[in-house]
C-alpha cells in the first residue's frame, strides 16, 4: 500500500504535478508535539480510564497509529480490544502491546476500513475510546479530517469518546524553529523515497493566514527526480510542496466536529498542545 502511494506521486510528478500528500515521508511526530502530548497524557490518562470504565474498547487512528497505545492501554481496566487503525504501523508496535499482560485483542483494521467508513467490528460491551494521537490530525488536509471525524461519527455510539491532541497556534519564529529539524528531515525522505533527487532545497516556513507550517522543497538551479527510465525536471524557484502541519485554536476545531461535544480540555505546560477529550452526542 505504500508502495502503490510513491508509485502514485512518482506519476503525478511525471505529469506535472507539484504537490503530494505529506504521508509519503511522516514516520514520527515532531518532537515538541510528542513531549509536550506525553506529559499531558501521565497526568489525565488515570482519569480517562475512570471514565471511560471496564470492557471497554481502544481504537487508535490517524497518522501515528501505536504511538501511544501501550500507555493508554497500561491505564485500561480490563479492555475488551485494541483496534490499529494504520495497516502499515511499524510491527514492532505489536511486540509493545503483546507484552503487556492483558485481556485486550489486538487486531489491525480489516482492508474495508476507510477514514470516512471504519468498518470495524464490534468487540466488548464496554465504552469505546478512539485517539489521535501525536498531533496527528495537524498534518491531515481538511478533507481528511472531514473524513475521519465522519468515520469516527459512524463507529462509535453515544457516550463513546475520541481523544484528539492538537497543535496550537503559535508565534512563527518559534514555530519555525521547532520544525526546523523535523520538517527538513521530512523533505529529504520525502524526496528519497520518491527517486533520485538533485538541485532542491528543503524549506520549512510558517503560514500565518491559515496558521500552518508548510513543508517542501525549492530547485536551487535547474533541478530534477529521476526514478527507474522516468524523471521530471524543474526550474530555479520551483516549489515542490510536500504538505503541512495544521495549528488549532480550542474554537477552530470545534467548528469541525458535529457530533461530538467537547468534554474536557487540557493544556501542557508548555503551552504548545492541547488534548481534547470529545464525547459522541
Amino acid at each position: 500500500m505504500f508502495e502503490d502511494l510513491v508509485r502514485h506521486h512518482q506519476q503525478g510528478l511525471l505529469a506535472g504535478e507539484r504537490s503530494f500528500a505529506i504521508a509519503l515521508g511522516l514516520d514520527n511526530p515532531a518532537s515538541h508535539v510528542e513531549r509536550a502530548e506525553r506529559e499531558v497524557l501521565d497526568r489525565i490518562l488515570p482519569h480517562i480510564a475512570t471514565l471511560v470504565g471496564p470492557a471497554a474498547r481502544l481504537i487508535d487512528c490517524g497518522p501515528f497509529t501505536g504511538l501511544r497505545t501501550a500507555q493508554t492501554l497500561a491505564t485500561l481496566e480490563r479492555p475488551k480490544a485494541i483496534v490499529l487503525m494504520n495497516r502499515e504501523i511499524d510491527p514492532r508496535i505489536f511486540d509493545t502491546l503483546q507484552a503487556k499482560a492483558t485481556t485486550a485483542e489486538i487486531s489491525v483494521a480489516p482492508a474495508s476500513a476507510t477514514p470516512a467508513n471504519w468498518d470495524l467490528p464490534a468487540i466488548g460491551s464496554g465504552t469505546t475510546l478512539a485517539m489521535i494521537s501525536g498531533g496527528g490530525l495537524g498534518f491531515l488536509t481538511a478533507g481528511e479530517r472531514k473524513e475521519l471525524f465522519h468515520g469516527a461519527s459512524l463507529t462509535l455510539k453515544s457516550d463513546d469518546f475520541l481523544l484528539v491532541t492538537i497543535e496550537l497556534a503559535q508565534d512563527a519564529a518559534m514555530v519555525e524553529a521547532a520544525y526546523q529539524e523535523f520538517g527538513q528531515s521530512l523533505v529529504r525522505t520525502c524526496l528519497t523515497r520518491l527517486g533520485k533527487s538533485h538541485g532542491f532545497e528543503a524549506r520549512v516556513f510558517h503560514q500565518a493566514t491559515s496558521q500552518r507550517v508548510q513543508f517542501g522543497a525549492v530547485a536551487q538551479k535547474d533541478a530534477s527526480i529521476q526514478w527507474q527510465d522516468a524523471g521530471c525536471g524543474f526550474k530555479l524557484g520551483d516549489w515542490l510542496a510536500m504538505g503541512a502541519a495544521q495549528q488549532f485554536t480550542t474554537e477552530t476545531l470545534a467548528q469541525e466536529v458535529a457530533g461530538f461535544d467537547i468534554h474536557q480540555t487540557w493544556r501542557a505546560s508548555d503551552g504548545r498542545i492541547e488534548v481534547m477529550l470529545l464525547k459522541k452526542k
